[in-house]
């Protein structure tokens, strides 16, 4: 049983694991993070408020060690009224596990079509919203970095 409440408030912390893809070598998030693939339209978040850093970091590893070539490095912290104030929409699924949540952007994009010029600075102002919290230990199983939840 899942006792997060299904509706996602705008006060929330989401966070989007991090693997190397989506960090620039200057220490930047790239376009990549709050971007959804090629035919559907939602990007994966844990609702942190409720799940907390450690656990957000233990499901940030599992899906991550599907793919060694591209580890877990950390996190993009960012609330819910960010997300909404770029008319994109966070929203429960937690058909996938507990706390999970998808951040949707009303938008659908064709595989091997360029974004919409609309989209693209949606996402590029989610990116500037958004807090990038590099794990300083992420083979350790706690979290060891700085605070996540963002507050106000």
């Amino acid at each position: 049983m899942c006792d997060i409440p299904v509706v996602v408030a705008n006060e929330e912390t989401v966070v989007r694991a991090l693997r190397e893809c989506h960090v620039s070598r200057k220490g930047k998030l790239k376009d990549n993070v709050f971007r959804s693939m090629a035919g559907i339209d939602e990007v994966s978040v844990m609702r942190h408020t409720y799940m907390k850093s450690d656990s957000c970091k233990a499901k940030a590893k599992e899906i991550a060690s599907g793919d060694p070539h591209n580890p877990y490095v950390g996190f993009a912290a960012i609330t819910v009224e960010s997300v909404r104030s770029v008319n994109s929409e966070v929203t429960d699924s937690r058909e996938e596990f507990c706390g999970h949540a998808h951040v949707s952007h009303d938008v659908v994009v064709p595989a091997n079509e360029p974004l919409d010029p609309t989209l693209s600075l949606r996402i590029r102002t989610l990116n500037t919203k958004a807090r990038l919290l590099i794990d300083p230990t992420p083979d350790a199983e706690t979290w060891t970095g700085a605070q996540i939840e963002i507050q106000g």
